[in-house]
């Protein structure tokens, strides 16, 4: 990835700007909304221990540290994954997030939670990124 970001240097004009967003390499929060209220049920852990989330941020830092890039900012949020239903959750980490891991016990405390809820639940998958501004040097 530092190879890349050095291209990346080699293409942009000198003050260029770089925007770079990742998600964090933490387990990220599993909850479930309803009208009335909001249940923490756990996190979603990742087979590969979130690796790549790591190797990216490491990559910037070494790219700033040989003076490539110059860090200007870097702000953390939080963005959400909605499901309306344990399906569709199941279906979208299928496709987009293979190295997902849902426990057995968590998988059940869903189902328990949208089972009392009712229709007005949804699953909620809390993602914690961030965003970094690099100029080129």
């Amino acid at each position: 990835m530092v190879h890349a970001l050095q291209q990346t240097h080699r293409i942009l004009h000198r003050n260029g700007v770089l925007i770079n967003v990742f998600d964090l390499p933490t387990p990220h929060v599993i909850e479930v909304h309803s009208t009335d209220s909001v249940e923490k049920v756990g996190w979603l852990l990742d087979k590969d221990d979130f690796d790549s989330e790591r190797s990216a941020l490491n990559a910037l830092a070494q790219v700033v540290a040989d003076r490539y890039f110059i860090l200007e900012n870097e702000q953390d949020f939080i963005f959400n994954i909605y499901a309306d239903d344990l399906n569709e959750l199941q279906e979208w980490l299928a496709i987009w997030w293979e190295s997902a891991i849902l426990k057995d016990r968590i998988l059940q405390r869903l189902e328990v939670l949208i089972r009392d809820v009712g229709q007005s639940a949804r699953i909620v998958l809390v993602l914690r990124a961030r965003m970094i501004k690099l100029r080129a040097a």
